[in-house]
């Protein structure tokens, strides 16, 4: 018997994930690819389905296996997903918990609530970009002017990821397929590498590596422009969590 889905292959959904099935709880985790598979090491109590589901799918999917909890830890830019979970489990009348990211503020960037607003902001002047917004954004960023020219993209490697940034325009010789965490001297060398004045990123806290970049961009006298996040919904963190399953409490 399934006891908790976790959606979300995120470090905080691989943490919970070994949290919950160490715990002996039978634990379905639903990502959206192969890729995010390949990240769950297999373990007891552990089921893995690698697919996109749409909300549709996830009532399925929750009436199917009738877990005593939903436990969301998609990426906190993933608001859509998240909106369709707690759609999915509001029809299935299945309890729903939000696993939250916590944000890690750093003085001196500029901050952008949409992709609009940032492109706007880059397309007043012709400064060389790096880019570790990811491949879902890429073609939101080609709007910007002299895009090809001007913006180096860090993304997954992924074929998809690759795909999209080729599809959007940009050059082979600007696209770094690359997994991280990354440390600030490898941020460091790639921002120098490419003569970067602006470092446009995500606000996606300690466990996606938000310090070391910007630490990096600083000492290279960059600025960083960064999409704010989705504000998150009431939640715990991962380390609230492994509190709750010691106390019996979840």
């Amino acid at each position: 018997m399934t006891e908790f889905v976790l959606f979300g292959g995120t470090t905080e959904g691989r943490e919970a994930a070994a949290l919950l099935t160490d715990s002996g709880h039978e634990t379905l985790v639903c990502v959206a690819s192969a890729y995010g598979e390949a990240m769950l090491a297999p373990r007891a109590h552990l089921t893995v389905q690698a697919r996109p589901l749409d909300e549709e799918a996830m009532v399925s999917l929750l009436r199917q296996h009738r877990p005593r909890l939903v436990l969301d830890a998609t990426h906190p830019y993933a608001d859509g997903v998240s909106a369709d979970l707690r759609r999915a489990c509001g029809l299935t009348d299945t309890p729903y918990l939000r696993i939250v990211r916590p944000a890690v503020p750093e003085d001196g960037c500029l901050y952008f609530d949409d992709l609009a607003g940032l492109v706007s902001y880059l397309n007043t002047g012709r400064d060389l970009i790096f880019s570790t917004l990811g491949g879902k954004e890429a073609f939101a960023l080609s709007a910007v002017e002299q895009a090809a020219q001007r913006i180096f993209i860090r993304v997954l490697p992924r074929a998809e990821s690759l795909n999209a940034c080729l599809d959007a325009g940009f050059l082979p010789s600007h696209i770094v397929c690359m997994q991280g965490p990354f440390s600030k001297e490898l941020n460091r060398a790639m921002f120098a590498q490419t003569k970067a004045q602006i470092l446009v990123t995500k606000e996606t806290g300690a466990a996606g590596g938000f310090p070391e970049k910007v630490e990096a961009a600083r000492e290279l006298g960059m600025r960083v422009a960064v999409l704010r996040r989705p504000p998150d919904t009431d939640g715990i963190t991962v380390q609230k969590l492994a509190e709750c399953l010691k106390e019996g409490t979840l």
